[in-house]
C-alpha cells in the first residue's frame, strides 16, 4: 500500500488547521476534517479529538484509520474499518492515552486515513498531521531523576548526533556535554560513537584537542578544568599540562582575570574547587571577596564591573559563592534570590536580555538548587506555570533543548539543560560514574524497546513464579533488560524453574513464550550460549533481546546514500547474518518498512523514491511460517530526503546564526 501526500502545503496546514481536505486517485476520494488533530495533555486522563472521513470518490469504499506501529497503544477510535458510499461520511472519536506514553514526552505524527474500493480492491489514502504536547502543572516535580523520559530523550539526543571522533557541538560545547553526562551518572568516557577500537569518547576528543583552550582566558581554562573534573580526569596533568596551576596564576590583587571582568571570577572559582583547592585558600576567598564587593543595588551581578544585572550571571555568582563557602541564607544571597525573582516572565522562564529563553532556566534553577530553594513551589509561579513547566516547554521531539519554546535545538542548550533538571548545580561533584550499553527489545512486529543503558554494579530481580529476590551482577543480560524496563516503561516476568542453573525470561511486554519459541539473546549479533543472569556484558557492547527459536537470525539495514535530493532514489540493501559462517548475507523479499513498504531484490536491494522532504527512519523486517524463514527486525537507519540529517555541521551553523543573533550568548559559552 501506497499513502498518497495530501496536496496541501505544511503552511496552509497551519493557517488554516480546519480545511477540508482531500485526495482523489484511481476512481478513490478521501476527505478529512479537520486536517490537523491538536492535543493538549495536562493530566493521565484519555484526551479525544474527533475527524470525519469523508468518501470524496466515485464507488463505495471501506475505511481504515491507523497509526505507525510504535505510536498505535497509545490511540484508539469509536469506531473503525467502517465501509462509506459515494458522498458519505462519518465522525470519528480518536482518543489519545498519556499513560501508555512512556517513550515520548510531546508528538508530531501522522495519523493515516486509508480507503480501499469495496469491489476492486484499490487502495488510495492521506496522512493526518497530529500533534501532542503535555503540559505540566505548577507541582511539577523537581528534581527530575536520570531516568524520567526527558532526561533519557536529552542524553539520546545527544549520543545521536555525536561524532566518531568524539565530539558533539564541537570542543567548547563538548566540556558543557561531558558535565551533562557525569550529571546523570554516566561515565563520559564510554561515550563513544561505536565500539572503543573504532571511535574516541568525548573525554579522549577533548584531551586530544585541548590545544583549542584559549591559555590567556581565564573562563577558558575554568570550562576544560570543570569537563576534566567531572569525568573524574585530574586536570594538574593533561597532556603534561598543569591547567590548575595555569588557573591560579591568572590571580592577581585578589582577583582573576581580566579587573574589569566579574564572570571570570565566577568559573574560576568553580573550577578551582572542583579540582581539589579548598575553600580556605587566600585565592578562593578573595575572589569571592571580590565578588561580593562588586554586587549590584539590585541583588544582580553583569558579567562586566558596574554592568547592568542579567539573571545568567546572577546565577552564576551564587553557585560560585555557596561552593566557596558562602552562607545559603546570608544576606548577599537573599539579595541575589529576590533579583531572580524580579527576572521571572510572566511564560514563567527566566529573562535575560529581555527574552525568556532556556540557558537563563538552566543556569537559574542550578542556582536555587544549590541555594535549596523549591523552583516549583508557589513562589516561583507565574501565570501558573514555573521555571521548571517553561524549561521543558523548550524540549523538541528529537530530545533537544531550544533557546526559545518553538526554535531549533542544539547540544549547547541540551547541555545546560539535563543538570539543571536533575538539580545538580555548577561545580558538578562527580558521584559515580557508570558505563553504557546498547540495548533492543524485540518482538516479532513490534520494538519494544532500545536505547543505552548504564551497567549499575549489581541489581535485584524478582521471580515471578517462587516470588524470590536475587542479587545480580549489574554486568550481564538480565540486569541490562531490567534497566531498561524500568527506562522505557514496560514489563517482564522471570521464572527461577531451573535456578541455579540460571534464571529463565518467560514474557517481555505481555509477549509470552509458546512451544520452541520464547525470549533469547544475542550479544554483538553472537548468539548467546549460557542464561542471561550469567551472560558479562561490556561497556557499549550491542545487545539484541528478541522473541524466537533456534534458527531466527538477526536483520541488518544499509542505506546508500544517507541524504538524497527530494525525488531521487536510493538504495536500502538488507541483509542477515549467517551464524555458521559469522558473515552478513544478502535477503531477499524482506520488507523495507518507510511508508510505503518496500521489497528487496535477488541481492536484498530495494530502490527507493520519496516525495515528501523529511528525515526518515527506515527497518527491514521478514518473518516467514518457518524458522529458517523468520529473522529479527532490523534497528532503524535514517536517510535525509531533500533535507540534511542532523549532524554538526548543521548545529554548528545554527549555532553561529544565534550568537550573530544574540549577544548574550558569548557570555553563556564562558569564554
Amino acid at each position: 500500500m501506497k499513502l498518497v501526500k495530501a496536496a496541501l502545503t505544511i503552511l496552509i496546514i497551519l493557517i488554516l488547521p480546519t480545511i477540508f481536505t482531500t485526495h482523489k486517485g484511481q476512481g478513490l476520494g478521501v476527505g478529512v476534517n479537520p486536517a490537523e488533530l491538536n492535543y493538549a495533555v495536562n493530566s493521565n486522563n484519555i484526551v479525544s479529538n474527533e475527524i470525519w472521513v469523508f468518501n470524496t470518490g466515485s464507488s463505495r469504499a471501506r475505511f481504515n484509520l491507523y497509526f505507525d506501529n510504535q505510536y498505535q497503544p497509545m490511540f484508539s477510535f469509536n469506531i473503525n474499518d467502517f465501509e462509506l458510499d459515494q458522498g458519505g461520511s462519518l465522525k470519528v472519536t480518536v482518543n489519545y492515552n498519556p499513560s501508555k506514553n512512556r517513550a515520548y514526552t510531546d508528538l508530531n505524527i501522522s495519523l493515516y486515513v486509508r480507503a480501499t474500493d469495496a469491489a476492486s480492491n484499490i487502495e488510495s489514502g492521506i496522512k493526518v498531521p497530529v500533534k501532542v504536547r503535555h503540559y505540566l502543572t505548577t507541582q511539577a516535580s523537581f528534581p527530575l531523576t536520570p531516568t524520567d523520559p526527558k532526561i533519557v530523550a536529552a542524553l539520546r539526543y545527544l549520543r545521536n548526533i555525536q561524532w566518531p571522533d568524539g565530539n558533539i557541538g564541537g570542543f567548547h560545547v563538548s566540556c558543557w556535554v561531558t558535565m551533562a553526562i557525569a550529571s546523570a551518572g554516566q561515565d563520559p568516557h564510554f561515550w563513544r560513537k561505536s565500539s572503543p577500537s573504532s571511535s574516541s569518547s568525548i573525554v579522549d576528543y577533548l584531551i586530544k584537542n585541548r590545544g583549542q583552550v584559549d591559555t590567556n582566558r581565564v573562563t577558558d581554562i575554568a570550562k576544560f578544568i570543570l569537563a576534566m573534573t567531572s569525568a573524574k580526569e585530574n586536570p594538574r596533568n593533561i597532556g603534561g599540562s598543569d591547567y590548575v596551576s595555569t588557573l591560579l596564576n591568572k590571580e592577581k590583587n585578589g582577583q582573576f582575570g581580566d579587573i574589569t571582568m566579574c564572570n571570570d571570577d565566577f568559573w574560576a572559582i568553580m573550577a578551582l574547587l572542583s579540582a581539589g583547592i579548598p575553600s580556605n585558600s587566600p585565592q578562593i576567598q578573595n575572589s569571592r571577596s571580590f565578588i561580593k564587593n562588586h554586587q549590584n543595588a539590585d541583588g544582580g551581578w553583569s558579567w562586566q564591573v558596574g554592568g547592568p544585572s542579567d539573571a545568567d550571571d546572577t546565577a552564576a555568582a551564587i553557585m560560585a559563592l555557596i561552593a566557596s563557602g558562602e552562607d545559603k541564607n546570608s544576606p548577599v544571597i537573599a539579595k541575589a534570590v529576590n533579583y531572580l525573582k524580579s527576572q521571572l516572565d510572566s511564560s514563567g522562564g527566566f529573562i535575560c536580555e529581555g527574552v525568556a529563553n532556556s540557558a537563563s532556566d538552566s543556569w537559574v534553577l542550578m542556582a536555587l538548587s544549590a541555594a535549596n530553594i523549591g523552583p516549583s513551589s508557589s513562589d516561583w509561579v507565574k501565570d501558573g506555570v514555573n521555571p521548571v513547566s517553561h524549561l521543558i516547554r523548550c524540549q523538541n521531539l528529537d530530545g533537544s533543548f531550544s533557546w526559545r519554546i518553538g526554535e531549533g535545538g542544539n547540544p549547547w542548550w541540551t547541555a545546560y539543560a539535563i543538570p539543571a533538571l536533575l538539580g545538580r548545580p555548577y561545580p558538578l561533584t562527580p558521584g559515580e560514574l557508570y558505563p553504557q550499553a546498547y540495548v533492543r527489545v524485540e518482538y516479532v512486529n513490534a520494538t519494544i524497546w532500545r536505547g543505552w543503558v548504564e551497567i549499575l554494579p549489581s541489581t535485584e530481580v524478582t521471580a515471578y513464579n517462587s516470588k524470590k529476590v536475587y542479587t545480580i551482577q549489574g554486568d550481564c543480560v538480565l540486569a541490562i533488560l531490567d534497566r531498561a524496563s524500568r527506562l522505557g516503561g514496560f514489563t517482564y516476568q522471570v521464572s527461577d524453574q531451573w535456578y541455579p542453573t540460571g534464571l529463565y525470561v518467560d514474557s517481555i511486554g505481555g509477549y509470552k513464550a509458546e512451544g520452541a519459541y520464547g525470549w533469547m539473546y544475542r550479544v554483538n549479533y553472537t548468539l548467546g550460549q549460557v542464561s542471561v543472569d550469567k551472560c558479562k556484558i561490556n561497556p557499549n557492547d550491542r545487545v539484541l533481546i528478541y522473541w524466537g527459536t533456534l534458527g531466527v537470525r538477526p536483520l541488518k539495514v544499509e542505506v546508500e546514500p544517507a541524504e538524497v535530493p527530494l525525488g531521487k532514489p536510493f538504495t536500502a540493501t538488507v541483509t542477515f547474518l549467517d551464524d555458521s559462517t559469522g558473515k552478513w548475507i544478502a535477503l531477499k523479499n524482506a520488507t523495507v518498512n518507510i511508508n510505503p513498504k518496500y521489497q528487496t531484490d535477488q541481492e536484498g536491494r530495494a530502490t527507493v523514491t520519496l516525495s515528501e522532504p523529511r528525515v526518515y527512519d527506515l527497518y527491514a523486517e521478514r518473518w516467514g511460517s518457518t524458522a529458517q524463514d523468520q529473522y529479527v527486525r532490523s534497528d532503524p537507519v535514517q536517510v535525509g530526503v531533500g533535507v540534511p540529517i542532523p549532524e554538526f555541521q548543521q548545529i554548528q551553523s545554527l549555532t553561529i546564526l544565534i550568537l550573530a543573533a544574540f549577544t548574550i550568548t558569548l557570555r553563556r559559552s564562558v569564554k
